[in-house]
């Protein structure tokens, strides 16, 4: 077998092996707590003014909303990983140029427990949409990254008539080619395979994967700092939030990651809702080619390319994200 045997295969190996040997709790149907178990000394309860704990239904989430009271509303959706701090820098820009800014973290990733559900669509734009009637906030701007931008999409395909602008940065649901999705995330498709990947013994492998996706992203040294920052509190999450990897394999098992083309056709079906789309040329993780299909789908959306950007714009070149977000929404 060849060394260079890439760590999904691995990963697959060892959870089919072990499932020959233990029995493992499949069954269970209780909501896991959040980071506020093991919170975590940089991305803390209180890492944003104006925090809130909000019981829904299927658990409680946290959100920030803070900014001007009387600025233009936004609502940021974070990726799959890192949670709400992935926005550190963009959501304090933006309010301190005069934003009303509303930023949260999914279910089973940060400050959010996570329910014994199914990590689809309908779960993720729901969210948003019980999230925005708790705040009072009928029209607002959305930006979605990653996974995010897939949420942003969907929810915008749903509820068009409450965004008014709307920014992808990265964004994800159009990897449809043999290479977009990787081999790891085309196992945690199969039933068996997701389900043990819920359990603890699985947690280093996930530490191992989560710094291979640090290390294929793009990061200049004017940004390690905020890189290291960034990837400690993704570290730290993968191994005290009880109900991540929950979530984490439960969104790459059933949420449309590659089949969202319908909900981008339907936004592009709005010329007059502006649309921007912010991309890095050597983004490994959503490839930049994607952004083809996206400007397909829709035609007047303003595309800005971020020359060796990776995955990590937000992080790598965060002094032009935040100048651009802010002037297209505020122009």
């Amino acid at each position: 077998m060849p060394v260079n045997l890439s760590f999904a295969v691995h990963w697959a190996l060892v959870a089919l092996t072990i499932a020959f040997l233990v029995r493992l709790d499949m069954g269970n149907k209780e909501t896991l707590p959040s980071l506020k178990e093991k919170p975590s000394a940089i991305y803390t309860p209180d890492f944003y003014p104006g925090g809130t704990d909000l019981a829904l239904p299927g658990g409680t989430m946290r959100y920030w909303l803070f900014g001007d009271p009387n600025g233009r509303k936004v609502v940021l959706i974070h990726g799959i990983s890192t949670g709400a701090a992935s926005y550190d820098s963009l959501a304090r820009s933006l309010a301190k140029e005069g934003h009303r800014v509303l930023v949260f973290d999914l279910w089973g990733r940060g400050y959010s427990e996570a329910p014994p559900t199914v990590y689809n669509e309908m779960l993720y734009t729901s969210q948003v949409a019980l999230l925005l009637q708790k705040v009072g906030w009928t029209r607002c701007d959305v930006v979605g990254v990653s996974l995010g931008g897939a949420i942003a999409a969907s929810f915008t395909a749903h509820y068009p008539e409450i965004v008014e602008k709307l920014v992808f940065i990265a964004p994800a649901g159009l990897m449809t080619g043999k290479n977009d999705i990787p081999l790891s995330g085309r196992l945690m498709k199969l039933p068996l395979v997701a389900k043990m990947a819920t359990h603890p013994m699985f947690r280093p492998l996930a530490v191992l994967g989560v710094n291979r996706f640090f290390k294929n992203s793009k990061m200049g040294d004017k940004t390690e700092a905020q890189a290291i920052k960034t990837s400690k509190i993704a570290l730290h999450q993968f191994t005290h939030h009880p109900g991540f990897i929950r979530a984490f394999a439960g969104t790459v098992a059933d949420y449309p990651l590659h089949d969202l083309t319908n909900r981008y056709k339907a936004v592009g079906q709005d010329p007059q809702r502006p649309v921007m789309l912010l991309w890095g040329d050597i983004d490994r993780t959503v490839p930049f080619e994607n952004s083809e299909l996206l400007l397909k789908l829709i035609p007047h959306a303003k595309l800005s390319i971020y020359k060796n950007g990776g995955h990590d714009i937000l992080q790598s070149h965060w002094e032009r994200t935040n100048r651009e977000v802010h002037e297209f929404l505020s122009s």
